[in-house]
């Protein structure tokens, strides 16, 4: 810690205070992935159709959308001492995140991800072995603090971290009055001290958007199940964990659906007068003395879907791009466009290499009050 504490007081001496719009407490990792029309069952052996290397971990994923979208960010990760962090620092500074706050450590090595893609279907399977991204310390985000990465508009935390580790970031970004996006994946298990921590990063952070079975998860780490049904993949199941999210403080809750879009608990009167044809109100619910509305929001068809492997990544990166960068456009609108955004990931493969970037995207999307998708 000492040596940390003297590089980041070196680095600020050098280089002055940070001016990012996003900090990532968060997972790093190398991603190996493999394409196969069929999935093998228990002692199978199948040929593969295509194998490719890449860079992953989510909080690494969504800091490149954000950055692709022409928001600054900045990592604040550990790595291992091996040619695996060096090619992924390499890959960082190349696209002008700020890795500043990535430390490098020889207890453990890098973190990997090998992944499985069923071609034609899109869908994959994962393994994380988390690696070095377990050993990062509140101490580590502590000195990044003091080096000012906890400046940003917004913090974006998720569970590949130790819990402690994200709980103490989430505290330190409320006591700055920054925005707080707790993206809740992986679930936490039921090991000791997860089921204690949840409600207190819950109560902290502003925006919390887990997916369908994430959701779910969070509810039965709990034990708070009485009233849920963790099999029921339906709208009305989603809405209750919404209320449930709600209920242990989140601001905006809200639960993507993949190919389906996403829900999300707003305030009344943060739903346009005359919303676009994708947003439907679905009903309205009264929660301490606020009306609140629940919205759908239906995500746009995709005729070719090769990889959704960085689908959910690349929607939290473009939602806190939209957040940071398009505060007057509203919620809705911010949630709209994250969603179209993503829709275009599905259609490359990989996961960072499959982000569009804001010189492919139509202007209207970072220009107009109101976003029309486009027909084609």
């Amino acid at each position: 810690s000492y040596g940390i504490s003297r590089r980041v007081s070196r680095w600020i001496h050098q280089h002055g205070s940070l001016c990012v719009r996003f900090t990532r407490v968060y997972f790093v990792l190398l991603r190996y992935c493999s394409y196969t029309d069929v999935v093998p069952s228990a002692g199978e052996t199948v040929m593969g159709a295509q194998f490719i290397m890449g860079y992953g971990g989510k909080g690494a994923n969504q800091c490149v959308a954000t950055q692709f979208l022409g928001s600054r960010s900045a990592i604040v990760s550990k790595v291992g001492c091996d040619c695996f962090a060096d090619s992924y620092l390499k890959h960082l500074n190349a696209i002008s995140v700020n890795t500043k706050g990535i430390i490098q450590t020889s207890e453990a090595n890098t973190g990997m991800a090998l992944i499985t893609v069923q071609r034609g279907r899109g869908e994959n399977r994962i393994i994380v072995v988390p690696g070095s991204n377990m050993l990062l310390s509140t101490e580590d985000v502590d000195h990044a603090a003091q080096a000012g990465f906890l400046d940003a508009r917004v913090l974006l935390c998720q569970f590949e971290i130790n819990a402690a580790t994200t709980l103490h970031a989430l505290k330190l970004a409320r006591c700055k009055q920054r925005m707080t996006i707790l993206n809740p994946a992986p679930p936490p298990s039921k090991a000791p001290g997860n089921a204690e921590l949840l409600p207190q990063m819950l109560e902290l952070c502003d925006f919390c958007c887990p997916n369908e079975t994430e959701a779910l998860q969070l509810i039965n780490v709990t034990m708070d199940t009485k009233s849920f049904s963790l099999e029921e993949c339906s709208l009305s199941n989603y809405i209750k964990c919404l209320c449930w999210l709600a209920e242990k403080g989140v601001r905006y809750p809200m639960v993507t659906m993949g190919s389906e879009g996403l829900v999300a608990l707003v305030s009344k009167s943060s739903v346009p007068p005359n919303p676009t044809r994708d947003v439907s109100v679905v009903q309205s619910i009264e929660m301490k003395g606020e009306v609140k509305c629940v919205i759908k929001l239906s995500a746009p068809p995709v005729p070719n879907v090769i990889d959704t492997t960085g689908a959910g990544d690349c929607f939290v990166g473009a939602f806190a791009h939209f957040l940071a960068c398009h505060e007057s456009i509203g919620i809705v609108e911010q949630l709209r466009r994250a969603v179209w955004v993503a829709s275009k990931s599905v259609q490359k493969t990989g996961t960072q290499s499959s982000f569009p970037k804001r010189s492919e995207l139509p202007p209207a999307l970072f220009e107009a009050a109101v976003f029309h998708w486009p027909e084609h």
